[in-house]
């Protein structure tokens, strides 16, 4: 293999999921020359969530998007639990969308493209290049040539596991937290609501998460589920056939698309920043622990290292004592939310069924939706939580909801 070494970047961004194409944006309406490198040939392939955002956080991140990336809309969640007893939540108006993922990877790249950032595709970023522990760039192999790429600043968006993070020293998110997660195209659906989320709670099925049905507007569904425990392809499986409610809704569907991933619920890692060198997205678990949604808190941080990395840039101040606000900011954002919320999925990994089946009558008998129908932004859960909570009635069924929980 050849080497090549190259230097015209101000940034370079490894990975072109959401994040990094975020990231990439942001840095280049900026004015920041950067370069974006891609393992896959093919951007938004292969998908690794259903895409089900909120709307209030696209419209935050200033992100409108065209028709043809949304596939439908939702204004209600209906929870079962492992009994089969139900709860509902119902909005007035629509509050989340599910996406095209590969569209909407796809999407973001273009209007990255289009605002200056450069794409390479079929390129594996494989190390850092460092310098007395300043990142300067990395080390790329393209298909027959290795190339080494010079910078002055990398983000890393390259999801989860990070060869990065180890590259350069960072703590990498705890495996005990994680989930595996499968994610699945069916068609063929029955007896849903078209504009509702269905969820469900089982550990004989998903332990220590959850299980969903997400519909489209066609009479087709994502269908998918997270386990601690077992192989996710079986216990979809189950799910698909055996489960006395979803089961009968999914009699007649046959899986046309099929993905696997790992989902950090642990809370973003300890330090996202070095001399040289951020971390953005599922590299560094900014996810949600309730939900193990992470797009929307990782575009929120990845817009903010987008801002720093050019702030660093124009300053020419690429120490670890300047990127630091890159952290600070973005957990001033987030970090609460994410400590609430990991609080929260330990207290419901602690559960059992049965204890899961009381829950729903508890909720039930509070008139718990009420409380959680006031809830206006899914993303911000801990800030939402305590707005609600100043009413007494939501106080009340909140309170008893936690106090249930760790007894």
């Amino acid at each position: 293999m050849c080497e090549k070494v190259t230097m015209e970047n101000d940034i370079i961004v490894v990975g072109a999921g959401p994040c990094g194409s975020f990231s990439a944006l942001t840095a280049a309406k900026l004015g920041a020359k950067v370069t974006v490198f891609e393992e896959h040939p093919v951007i938004g392939a292969p998908s690794h969530c259903a895409g089900h955002l909120s709307l209030s956080g696209l419209k935050r991140l200033g992100l409108e998007l065209p028709p043809f990336l949304i596939e439908n809309m939702f204004k209600s969640a209906i929870f079962f639990s492992p009994s089969g007893k139900q709860f509902s939540v119902n909005f007035s108006s629509p509050v989340t969308c599910v996406v095209n993922r590969e569209l909407f990877d796809r999407y973001l790249a273009e209007i990255a493209s289009n605002t200056g950032a450069r794409f390479f595709l079929g390129s594996r970023v494989k190390g850092l290049i460092q310098q007395k522990n300043l990142t300067k760039g990395v080390i790329v192999h393209k298909r027959d040539r290795i190339e080494k790429i010079m910078c002055n600043i990398v983000i890393d968006a390259e999801g989860n596991p990070s060869k990065i993070l180890k590259n350069a020293g960072l703590k990498q998110p705890k495996n005990r937290i994680f989930v595996k997660a499968v994610s699945a195209e069916v068609n063929n659906i029955k007896d849903v609501e078209n504009d509702r989320v269905e969820v469900y709670l089982d550990n004989k099925v998903a332990d220590g998460f959850y299980a969903w049905i997400i519909p489209k507007r066609n009479g087709t569904a994502k269908i998918g589920l997270a386990t601690r425990r077992g192989n996710p392809k079986q216990c979809l499986e189950q799910f698909l056939r055996k489960h006395k409610i979803a089961s009968v809704k999914l009699r007649k569907s046959q899986i046309t698309g099929l993905s696997f991933h790992l989902i950090p619920l642990g809370g973003p890692i300890s330090k996202t920043f070095a001399d040289g060198l951020l971390i953005v997205g599922d590299a560094a678990s900014q996810v949600k622990p309730t939900t193990g949604g992470g797009i929307i808190t990782g575009l929120t941080c990845a817009e903010t290292a987008g801002k720093i990395a050019t702030q660093a840039v124009r300053e020419g101040n690429y120490s670890e004592s300047f990127l630091k606000r890159y952290e600070e900011q973005w957990r001033q954002k987030i970090g609460f939310d994410m400590k609430t919320m990991l609080f929260a999925r330990k207290l419901l990994n602690n559960l059992s069924n049965r204890e899961v089946d009381k829950l729903f009558d508890i909720a039930t008998k509070l008139r718990l939706e009420e409380t959680l129908v006031q809830v206006k932004d899914v993303d911000f859960q801990g800030k939402e939580l305590l707005r609600v909570a100043r009413r007494p009635s939501a106080f009340t069924a909140l309170a008893y909801f936690l106090f249930f929980a760790i007894t």
